[in-house]
């Protein structure tokens, strides 16, 4: 007695495009630099976003254009007054470390942070149709000319049947000379 088997039925990847990625900017319940997973299910038509197991949807349709961008801010860090302390300690004794460490309390630093190559989604919020916002995502694992970022937005642009990503570069910064 012989069976003969039925061919399996290719099975389709569970998602059509996927990245891990850190957070920059755009989603207010999501910290900067914080890592999210941002992926579109087989079958679907939602970007979903993951982030500690909670789940964000944005409609592919919602979304109007895709760049590849440099990402520049300014933040304001706070100082450490243990690190502070430490430091403080070192250059002039104990009296200098307790000085350095009340001093540091309360205040920050400006940092000046450029991403290069991130990931910018534009999209319409539900019923505004004028506003356009956008999320700003970076690989900071990806060390090859971000080529996993460009194949993801490529990826999605595809499934949003938007034209290709745009390569922004930022604009040169000092005098011009024609």
């Amino acid at each position: 007695m012989f069976w003969s088997k039925k061919p399996k039925e290719p099975k389709l990847p569970k998602y059509a495009a996927a990245l891990y990625m850190n957070h920059i900017e755009g989603l207010e319940a999501v910290p900067y630099n914080e890592g999210v997973g941002v992926h579109v299910r087989t079958g679907e038509s939602d970007l979903e976003i993951e982030y500690n197991k909670e789940k964000i949807f944005l409609p592919l349709s919602q979304i109007v254009k895709i760049s590849i961008i440099t990402w520049e801010k300014t933040i304001a860090t706070p100082l450490n007054p243990l690190a502070e302390g430490i430091v403080g300690g070192l250059i002039g004794g104990s009296t200098m470390a307790v000085v350095s460490a009340i001093d540091a309390k309360g205040r920050t630093r400006a940092e000046h942070i450029k991403l290069e190559r991130a990931l910018e989604i534009q999209y319409r919020p539900r019923g505004e149709f004028r506003a356009v916002k956008r999320l700003v995502f970076w690989d900071k694992s990806d060390f090859s000319q971000k080529k996993d970022t460009i194949r993801f937005a490529e990826k999605l642009c595809r499934l949003a049947n938007l034209p290709a990503p745009n390569f922004i570069e930022p604009e040169a910064k000092g005098p011009t000379y024609l």
